[in-house]
């Protein structure tokens, strides 16, 4: 049985680029007669990404390197939690959090930080779901806290428990009420919350798909292509 691996900590990417998104069909039998062809939205489609991973050495690159060796050119899969640089800011998330709450974190009730000496990182709230909604639904509906009905076309979100998707906001409805892309990979319940942090499963693209080039001073800049593991494959076949 495949593995589900955990991304290094610290390992993150210098850039990523989407390789595919949504996709459309069409073709000659919906030609019309001024030659305008008709596309309707497809159902399929799944998430590819090019990650570049910056330039490394040392105990960075040993981990590069190890990641990337685990993942068995596809054979395994990995948990990619996407950090979205462009994601709302804490205050537009419904969190008043000062500047070096922000930069240095917020100890424990206590005033006491973890052993390690670090604070616990101020992240925006968690949203809980209005709704439920069917796997391979593009309609889903928040509660109206933080965050819940201030989300607007280009936003990410996933969610969780038990939860890989990445989930780009098409469409404001009103009330909370969005459309979706990709279709829902698992279904949902009241029970279950919305995340600024989505998390994907993804294995590489083929054996080519990660480089790992070690110079004589350091490692160059490396690409990764990854591709989605639905949900539900990832529950059947990555759990070793």
């Amino acid at each position: 049985m495949a593995r589900l691996i955990s991304m290094p900590v610290g390992l993150a990417p210098r850039a990523m680029a989407p390789l595919s998104g949504p996709r459309a069909v069409g073709g000659a039998s919906s030609t019309t007669t001024g030659s305008f062809n008709q596309t309707v939205a497809s159902p399929f489609g799944s998430w590819r990404w090019q990650f570049t991973f910056p330039v490394s050495k040392d105990a960075k690159f040993r981990r590069y390197r190890g990641w990337v060796t685990a993942l068995h050119a596809g054979a395994n899969a990995t948990r990619v939690p996407f950090g979205d640089p462009d994601m709302m800011t804490l205050l537009e998330a419904g969190i008043s959090a000062s500047p070096a709450q922000e930069r240095l974190g917020m100890p424990w009730g206590n005033d006491e930080p973890w052993s390690n000496g670090q604070n616990w990182a101020v992240t925006a709230p968690n949203v809980g779901l209005a709704a439920v909604a069917e796997i391979d639904t593009t309609i889903i509906r928040l509660q109206d806290s933080f965050w819940g009905h201030r989300l607007q076309p280009g936003d990410y979100l996933g969610f969780f428990p038990l939860h890989f998707g990445l989930y780009t906001v098409t469409e404001e409805r009103g009330s909370g009420e969005y459309r979706i892309w990709p279709p829902l990979r698992k279904a949902l319940t009241t029970g279950d919350f919305a995340t600024l942090y989505p998390v994907l499963a993804m294995r590489l693209e083929s054996e080519d798909a990660a480089s790992a080039v070690r110079g004589v001073a350091y490692a160059e800049e490396a690409t990764v292509t990854l591709v989605e593991v639905f949900d539900y494959d990832a529950r059947d076949y990555f759990t070793d």
